[in-house]
């Protein structure tokens, strides 16, 4: 009689039935490997999860660049930039984060790097432009949107969309600063490089979810959604930024990060062979000056004694 195993691998040899348990533990066993091993089989053969999980994360990885320009341009369409003062914020805004400050991440992901023939050092350099411009881009979002209220008497930072915007908009200096400390050398005294670098993308990392999360907080705000409403447009505005957030983070933790723990365990193997090199050394040390001792002792002991009788000679 055959197992439901056997039904669904018809390749796989015969399941031990009550005839194969007669022959003895032996044969049962060995079919038994038989069966888990075509279940395995079967497994990656049919259900492949990982491989089609990293096949969407590269097909997802490349629509980062469709997302990011379209979300821009979609947001400038909408604002019309230079109709009022407030229309610079969401136009700004989006160039800064959405656009630039992306891009200037995804530059380092194997799967998503529009220049991935680029030596490192390019990509840094492309890096630190896009953060600088991103930089000014977001300060002139984030005055426009500071003096519309000035003008209008209202007040400042009362919901989370600018609670949120205020802490992105702070962090992006602050990574702006960690990726000089990363880059020069003038705190290589103080901290180690690799901690910086890792501290540096995890930072960055974090910057970017607040600026998601605030641009995603945006569509509930009146100007967007008495322009929008509360259609298809609403939806793919709104999780647009939940998708670019989850994508960076992947290339973050999935990709950079153990590059720079890689190279700090590196170190670390580096050292510990040298340590173990000097005590090995200091050790051999110690065993040749035990070994030259005895003889140098013995030696001198022999001469004494040869002295010794030929004084007893002259006397006799």
């Amino acid at each position: 009689m055959l197992s439901a195993t056997a039904l669904l691998l018809p390749a796989c040899p015969r399941l031990p039935g009550n005839a194969d348990r007669h022959n003895g533990n032996k044969k049962t066993d060995t079919v038994q490997e038989r069966e888990i091993s075509c279940i395995v089989t079967f497994r990656k053969e049919v259900f492949p999860l990982h491989s089609v999980a990293s096949a969407a994360f590269s097909i997802a990885a490349m629509v980062v660049h469709v997302l990011s320009v379209a979300f821009t341009g979609f947001m400038m369409w909408l604002a019309v930039p230079g109709s009022d003062l407030f229309s610079w914020h969401p136009t700004c805004m989006s160039v800064a984060f959405m656009l630039l400050l992306l891009q200037a991440i995804v530059v380092f992901s194997p799967e998503s790097s529009l220049f991935p023939a680029s030596t490192r050092a390019d990509k840094v350099q492309l890096h630190w432009i896009l953060h600088a411009f991103g930089l000014v881009s977001a300060a002139f979002g984030f005055f426009a949107v500071y003096l519309n209220k000035e003008v209008n008497g209202r007040s400042h930072f009362t919901s989370w969309h600018g609670t949120f915007g205020l802490a992105a908009v702070c962090g992006a200096v602050g990574a702006a600063f960690g990726g000089l400390a990363a880059k020069f050398s003038f705190l290589r005294n103080f901290v180690k490089s690799s901690r910086v670098k890792m501290a540096h993308a995890t930072g960055g990392m974090l910057v970017f979810l607040l600026a998601m999360t605030a641009v995603a907080l945006a569509a509930y705000t009146n100007w967007f959604r008495n322009r929008v409403g509360s259609g298809w447009a609403w939806r793919a505005a709104f999780f647009t930024p939940i998708v670019l957030g989850l994508c960076v983070a992947r290339q973050v933790t999935q990709s950079y990060l153990p590059r720079i723990l890689e190279q700090r365990e590196s170190q670390l193997d580096a050292k510990a062979r040298m340590v173990q090199e000097k005590v090995e050394a200091k050790l051999k040390k110690k065993e040749d000056k035990k070994r030259v001792a005895p003889a140098a002792g013995g030696g001198k002991s022999s001469s004494d004694q040869s002295v010794s009788d030929a004084e007893d000679k002259k006397e006799t």
